[in-house]
Parts: structure tokens; C-alpha cells; sequence
């Protein structure tokens, strides 16, 4: 394998997939067409609700037919969502458009980051995921940045303007998964490719199988999903009620770019700092990153318009400290042919969150009339977790 050629088309992949023109924007679009924000919060339920029954079964799919295949469908299924959203008339097609984005999400979710850690190993580099992991970081959070100052066009671009521009990114996502290569670093993975769907059933079984052996015998593994779900639930939420929040405060939808271009910068921070870090225990670690993200998300939830930017800017520095050096931890704690079902079940934990958290916040905007509400629930939650749920290790 060509490891540089490789890490290029990550690199692609990985800013591609993430350049996304209406995330600073949805919310907003959708409210402009009438639906509420507890109907956008259901909308986004689905999507967890989705990713919470395909995450692992992706994963799975991943690790025995190949990860390039899957970050290829991933990059399909994508197309299709946005032009099934595009071409929406009604709720219910708004939420197959979701549904197909959780799909692609969990194509994505896990095989991404087991191809480039496995890509490493094939050349004895596995030591370096961190620093490789934090370019790719970086890279995605830029796409995020670059994506949300697409809402200057909301005044230009119409409703399916939006998704139709995204599908076209979503195709060069798909020729960067074709330039791929399946890194294969165990007998088994090489078998794999030669005969991908040879016995699909019985190693199915037996996949499943000792992918929950890993979780039994690998308790570290378990504390940390729990508190990658913790620390990382209110990184969406924050960013989507704090839509509505500036809208209600007087902001025109044209300047919503603002807010995540700033947390994306906030993040590409954290992701400089955390490189510099090399904590001992990550207990120490979750606790502070903990406090400083709840404080965030209450900031974000009750302050001024100041505080709808600053907020989300400590939510993903806090975030990108702690996950950086979570991931590494993690993926050295389980094996390579379980790597992309075992992140996907890291993954799915953050998704049993947020099926309900999305509707509940919405849900508590609209009694309370006040777009923070929510908001502000989850801020006290996560830092309680930040002294019940910490990591010992």
C-alpha cells in the first residue's frame, strides 16, 4: 500500500464529507416551511433513531465486506438523502431524507477511523493515529467552518437549491472512497477480500460473537463509550437549538454562519491543544473537559447572543480534547478485525442518547417559549457527568 496516497484520499474523504452546506442553516429552512421545533427535534430523532438500528449492523458490514465498499455506499446513500430532501412536500418525506443521512452517517461512523488507524498499522505506524487523527480533525472541522458560511446564500439559494448543491459535494466524496485502498493487516481481513461474501452467515455469528466478547473482557472499552456518549451529546444540540436562539434574538438568517464557524475554529483549538497533552489517566482529563462543555452548553442555552457564540465554542473545544485522546485509547484497546463494529458501538451509545434528548429539548422550547430551554436541562446534565461518569483510566 502506498501510505501517503492513502492518507491523501482520507484527507479528501474526510474534508468532503463533512462540507456540508445546510447544517448551519437546516433548522431554520425547515422552520421557514412551517414545521415546528418540536417537529424538527422529532426530525432529528429519526436520524438517531436510525443510526441507533443500522450503527452497529454498519459496522459489522464494514469490518467483513471491507471498508472502502462502505465508505462508497456512504457516500451514496448521501446523494440520495439530500435529493429525497430537495424534492420534499411533507413531514413525512422530510423524515426518509433523515433517515437515508443517519444511513450514510453510519456507513461512515467507525470505518473511517478503523481504514486509517489499519491503514498505519500495514506500515508498523500505528503510534502515529494521534497526530494523523488530529489533521483529519482539523481538515473536517474546516469543511464544517467553509460549509456554514453558506447560509450568506440563504437570501439566493432556495430551499432545494441548498441540498442539491450538497449532493454534488457528496459525489466527490464518493471518487475519494474509490481511491481507497482496504488495508489489511490479519489473515482473516486478507481472506476477506479475496471472497467477501464466502460463509457471510456463520462469520456474521461468529463476528458478533467475539465483538461482545472484546466489550466483556475490555472494561476500559466500556467506560469509554459511556463517556464519549456523555461528553458528546450536546456537540449536535448545541449547534441546532443555537439556530433558533439567534433568529429569536434578532439575528438574520444570512449571519448563522457565525456560531459554527466559530466553534469550528474553537475545535480546531482544542484539536492543537489536545496534540500537546499526553495525559497519564484520561479520568482527570473527562472531568475538566466535562465541566467546561456543561458550562458551554448553559452559556449557549441562557446567555445573550454573545453567549449563543461563545457557548458552543468551549462545547467543541471540550469535546475535541477529550475525543482525540479517547479514540487513541480506544483503538489500541481492541482488535483490528472488530475495530469498525466496536467504534460503531461507541457511536450507537451517543444515538440511544439522542432519541430522546432531540425531541425533549424541542419539545421544552416550545412549552416554555423560550429556544434555551433545552438547552440549558442539558447543561446541568453533562456536568453532573462530569463528576458521576468519569473514566478511571
Amino acid at each position: 500500500m502506498n501510505l501517503s496516497k492513502q492518507l491523501r484520499a482520507v484527507r479528501v474523504y474526510s474534508f468532503t464529507s463533512c462540507l456540508r452546506l445546510t447544517d448551519a442553516v437546516w433548522v431554520v429552512l425547515l422552520a421557514a416551511r412551517g414545521f415546528t421545533l418540536a417537529q424538527i427535534g422529532l426530525a432529528e430523532a429519526v436520524f438517531h433513531l436510525t443510526s441507533l438500528l443500522c450503527e452497529v449492523p454498519s459496522g459489522v458490514a464494514a469490518d467483513l465486506l471491507g471498508r472502502r465498499r462502505s465508505l462508497a455506499v456512504s457516500a451514496v446513500l448521501e446523494i440520495c438523502s439530500d435529493l429525497t430532501m430537495a424534492f420534499s412536500r411533507n413531514f413525512a418525506a422530510v423524515c426518509a431524507a433523515m433517515a437515508l443521512k443517519a444511513l450514510a452517517y453510519t456507513m461512515i461512523s467507525g470505518t473511517l477511523e478503523a481504514l486509517t488507524y489499519d491503514s498505519l498499522k500495514t506500515a508498523g505506524r500505528e503510534s502515529e493515529y494521534l497526530q494523523i487523527d488530529a489533521s483529519v480533525s482539523v481538515l473536517q472541522r474546516l469543511a464544517t467552518a467553509l460549509g456554514s458560511l453558506a447560509s450568506v446564500l440563504s437570501g439566493v439559494l432556495r430551499f432545494a437549491g441548498f441540498y442539491l448543491a450538497n449532493a454534488g459535494i457528496c459525489f466527490c466524496s464518493l471518487l475519494a472512497a474509490l481511491a481507497l485502498q482496504e488495508p489489511l493487516v490479519t489473515d482473516e481481513q486478507t481472506a476477506r477480500q479475496r471472497h467477501p461474501f464466502a460463509d457471510l452467515a456463520a462469520r456474521l455469528r461468529a463476528h458478533v460473537a467475539e465483538s461482545a466478547a472484546v466489550l466483556r473482557t475490555t472494561p476500559l472499552a466500556v467506560r469509554l463509550i459511556a463517556a464519549d456518549a456523555a461528553i458528546t451529546l450536546p456537540s449536535y444540540l448545541t449547534t441546532m437549538f443555537v439556530q433558533q436562539r439567534l433568529v429569536t434574538l434578532g439575528w438574520d438568517a444570512a449571519w448563522l454562519f457565525v456560531s459554527p464557524l466559530l466553534a469550528s475554529a474553537a475545535a480546531m483549538a482544542g484539536t492543537a491543544l489536545a496534540r500537546q497533552l499526553h495525559p497519564g489517566k484520561l479520568r482527570p482529563l473527562y472531568r475538566l473537559c466535562a465541566l467546561v462543555c456543561g458550562g458551554g452548553v448553559l452559556l449557549a442555552g441562557a446567555g445573550p447572543a454573545g453567549g449563543c457564540l461563545a457557548g458552543p465554542m468551549l462545547v467543541q473545544a471540550a469535546i475535541s480534547v477529550w475525543y482525540l485522546h479517547a479514540m487513541q485509547r480506544f483503538n489500541d484497546a481492541i482488535p483490528s478485525d472488530r475495530r469498525a463494529t466496536l467504534i460503531s458501538v461507541d457511536s450507537m451509545a451517543y444515538s440511544v442518547l439522542m432519541i430522546p434528548a432531540s425531541p425533549l429539548l424541542g419539545l421544552l422550547a416550545d412549552l416554555t417559549g423560550h429556544a434555551g430551554a433545552g438547552l440549558c436541562a442539558l447543561g446541568g446534565l453533562v456536568l453532573a457527568s462530569g463528576l458521576l461518569l468519569p473514566c478511571r483510566k
